[in-house]
């Protein structure tokens, strides 16, 4: 868990020391982004399941000079502990729908959602997600896409709360 922790500080220290440039987007314009997801359960999550994976996309619309709103859904799948938690052996699979929002300083930035969560697998259930992250935009090309780098801590919230962090890694295009 060290590691992980050692790792973290890392990858925040490295998107806060990015130099403030111009916002990425343009006001009143539409960004997609489609992205894979790393993600390492916490606490009681934990005991029962592994590291995982997830692909995800995410509509943004920039609404104002550094705020913008957000859409997004996804799957997730993480792999089951066989345990007494777990004595099946289940993995669990998550597909959010979230809204939200982003606060931009430059290409990094600042952000939340919530929405609904769809959970399958183990305890098969639905309910509530949230969660908070930062993350910061490297442009690639001319045209203004970026890559989108994000770390983000989640919750899932259905028949007991269970939460993650997770990376995601995810192509941006501008649309117009």
């Amino acid at each position: 868990m060290k590691k992980f922790t050692v790792i973290i500080f890392i990858l925040a220290s490295f998107l806060l020391s990015t130099s403030l440039s111009a916002q990425i987007g343009k006001m009143n314009t539409w960004n997609l982004s489609l992205g894979a997801d790393v993600i390492y359960p916490e606490n009681n999550f934990r005991k029962t399941h592994g590291w995982g994976y997830g692909a995800t996309v995410k509509a943004e619309y920039v609404f104002a000079k550094h705020t913008s709103v957000t859409a997004s859904t996804g799957f997730y799948s993480l792999a089951a502990k066989t345990n007494i938690l777990n004595p099946g052996g289940e993995t669990v699979f998550g597909v959010p729908v979230k809204v939200g929002g982003r606060y931009y300083i430059g290409n990094f930035y600042l952000g939340g959602d919530a929405g609904l969560m769809l959970q399958s697998g183990f305890k098969k259930n639905e309910g509530f997600v949230y969660s908070f992250f930062l993350g910061d935009e490297l442009v690639t090309g001319k045209h203004g896409n970026s890559l989108d780098i994000s770390i983000r801590h989640e919750a899932w919230v259905t028949d007991q709360a269970r939460a993650f962090v997770g990376l995601r890694l995810a192509y941006e295009f501008r649309l117009k």
